[in-house]
């Protein structure tokens, strides 16, 4: 079983609270992984460190309303991996002296990320980032111009109900009024992204997906599992960072990793990039996805 601490999942509920818009219980409990009665104990903790958390209509979400709070919330952005990383080195702190706690409660309060575009602004692309930003906040329809899918393999404008940024806003949440879904768009992946008149129609449809560890998103509904040498662990973990919480070493410099995926082309990669140094185990979609590819592979070497 993949070892979350504590600190861990409170930093991460505090980021997801700390959203575009409010979530409601089986999303947080899902995002999670906990029962309804840890998530009631984590509200409680979120209150305890001087956060206030909200509740209307079944959904909650996390309001800083001090300036000091809100200053902070302008800095920096937190992705999923960063939160962890951020997470594990606040578990360094020796002891539960006062200092220690008072660093832990100004460490989460990064995680309040609505404001923090502004930050963003100086990068590429800032026009559409603050028109993406002010739909959402607006609860606007936009058009994307042009936007490039990677999954239907072609080029067109998309309609879409923006509703949540991510990954330090190179992607972001929105609902395609065209096919009645939510998916997450990339920046890069458009020409352009122009204001609507138009009104969210669908927002008690909005609904984030969860991302697996090789940043692949959708329900977390199938699994893979291999056997890694050092060589391997080092590099999985230093590309997917979450990847370690599902790792178990099982003799020395051999390990093997365990996890729930939304996709098998996350994983697929990595393995093919590194056959030599990875055993594959378990789960016969898997196996024979990569196959697959190592038939296709060979194909088209020989074509």
């Amino acid at each position: 079983m993949p070892h979350e601490n504590k600190s861990f999942r409170l930093l991460r509920l505090l980021f997801f609270l700390s959203g575009s818009y409010p979530k409601t219980r089986k999303e947080c409990t899902g995002f999670l992984g906990i029962r309804n009665s840890a998530f009631f104990n984590y509200c409680n903790e979120i209150n305890n460190i001087g956060f206030k958390l909200r509740q209307k209509d079944g959904k909650y979400w996390v309001e800083a309303d001090d300036k000091p709070t809100q200053m902070l919330a302008n800095l920096l952005h937190f992705s999923d991996e960063e939160a962890y990383i951020l997470a594990k080195s606040i578990d360094t702190i020796e002891g539960h002296t006062l200092p220690a706690s008072r660093l832990k409660q100004k460490l989460v309060a990064f995680l309040n990320h609505d404001k923090a575009v502004e930050a963003y602004l100086k990068k590429e692309k800032p026009e559409i980032v603050s028109i993406l930003n002010k739909a959402i906040k607006n609860k606007k329809q936009v058009l994307l111009v042009n936007y490039a899918s990677g999954n239907s393999q072609t080029v067109r404008n998309r309609r879409v109900e923006p509703f949540g940024f991510k990954d330090d806003f190179n992607l972001f949440w929105a609902f395609d009024t065209d096919v009645m879904k939510n998916r997450q768009f990339k920046i890069c992946r458009m020409e352009d992204v122009q204001e609507t008149p138009f009104s969210w129609e669908f927002e008690r449809l909005h609904h984030s997906s969860p991302v697996d560890v090789f940043r692949n998103t959708g329900e977390l509904n199938k699994q893979v599992e291999f056997e890694l040498n050092l060589r391997a662990r080092n590099l999985l973990t230093e590309e997917y960072p979450l990847a370690e919480k599902f790792i178990t070493e099982v003799a020395p410099n051999h390990f093997i990793f365990k996890a729930p995926v939304a996709k098998y082309e996350g994983p697929g990669r990595f393995v093919l990039g590194i056959a030599e140094d990875v055993t594959l185990k378990g789960d016969d979609d898997f196996l024979e996805f990569v196959k697959d590819k190592v038939l296709l592979i060979n194909f088209n070497h020989t074509k």
